[in-house]
């Protein structure tokens, strides 16, 4: 399978927010829906009454979603985030809904965000009509610390997102929201990263604008120093690829690794050379499942030759390299 060539993808973008209890996802998610940039949106939640939009709602579409006065679409998961989501797609199809530019889906706080995006990324029902977007982790600035410390769902959050919103900052001191960032970063060091405050909240356009876009995104490699391992054993570790690689065997090779370890490979992403092309490749995996994978342009400024990045349980770089050296090309 050759990589495709980012042409215009017209599929709607499923956005994952999630985060610990408490750290204030419902107050991001009821700011978002007063965006006017945010109305032709399509929200899930778990449950509505977690959620409170009532003094939102103006008119059923139908038993189990409504139309918000913001514009946007919002419904309750039944027993099924899958069929959920198709039963929206079809509702658009029908004319019973208009049509919505993003879905964002509110995860419960002890929630693993992944199972989400291996829905979307893997079952034929929802990838005619949606792809991946980005996972937004909120992170309490009083209690971060303590949850990412103390309990696994907290860090696979963080470990899994794209961007991670420090939310309640106005109520710490500056040297704990330090100590809050380095802890971030140590479980996840390429992860963008926002603060929130009572009077400063980041807008739907600054979280989700670069997901929106109808081409592959890239997400930049954050070059510090190596992570530590956690003690709920998520580790991140970064494989430079330098030289090309040989794409049937490499396609091979990541397919045979997600099979055998996919339940310690909780995600993986990053720029390869690819031999026989000047352009580079985005790859990006969740658990057993591959994303199809896209060409860039042009190699990004600044960016790194190529790359894999790894968050992994219980996985060392050893296993990974030992084996990734059969894939490079021929010289």
């Amino acid at each position: 399978m050759r990589p495709a060539v980012p042409l215009a993808d017209m599929r709607v973008p499923v956005h994952v927010l999630t985060g610990f209890l408490g750290s204030g996802k419902t107050t991001l998610l009821r700011h978002m829906l007063g965006e006017a940039d945010f109305a032709d949106t399509a929200v899930v939640i778990n449950e509505f009454g977690d959620v409170g939009l009532d003094h939102l709602l103006v008119r059923e579409v139908a038993e189990d979603a409504v139309l918000l006065s913001s514009g946007c679409l919002c419904c309750a998961v039944r027993d099924d985030l899958v069929s959920t989501l198709a039963d929206l797609s079809e509702l658009v199809a029908r004319g019973e809904a208009s049509p919505f530019r993003r879905l964002v889906v509110e995860t419960t706080g002890l929630a693993d965000p992944a199972p989400i995006m291996q829905a979307v990324m893997s079952d034929y029902r929802l990838s005619r009509a949606y792809r991946a977007g980005q996972i937004v982790a909120t992170v309490d600035g009083v209690s971060g610390q303590h949850s990412i410390g103390s309990f696994a769902e907290a860090a696979q959050q963080v470990a899994l997102a794209d961007c991670v919103i420090v939310t309640k900052s106005d109520l710490v001191e500056p040297w704990r929201l330090d100590a809050l960032d380095r802890d971030i970063l140590a479980t996840n060091p390429s992860v963008r990263r926002l603060v929130s405050s009572r009077d400063e909240i980041p807008s739907a356009v600054a979280i989700f604008a670069d997901h929106d876009r109808r081409e592959p995104h890239f997400l930049q490699m954050d070059t510090g120093s190596a992570a530590p391992r956690h003690s709920d054993g998520i580790d991140t570790f970064t494989i430079e690829v330098r030289q090309p690689v040989d794409w049937p065997f490499f396609v091979d090779w990541l397919e045979l690794l997600l099979a055998a370890r996919g339940q310690s490979i909780l995600r993986v992403k990053g720029l390869l050379p690819v031999a026989g092309d000047d352009r580079p490749v985005v790859i990006h995996g969740v658990q057993h499942v591959v994303y199809p994978p896209e060409y860039l342009a042009a190699w990004p400024e600044d960016a790194p030759r190529g790359w894999l990045v790894f968050i992994a349980r219980d996985l060392t770089r050893s296993a990974i390299t030992a084996s990734l050296p059969t894939v490079f090309a021929a010289d």
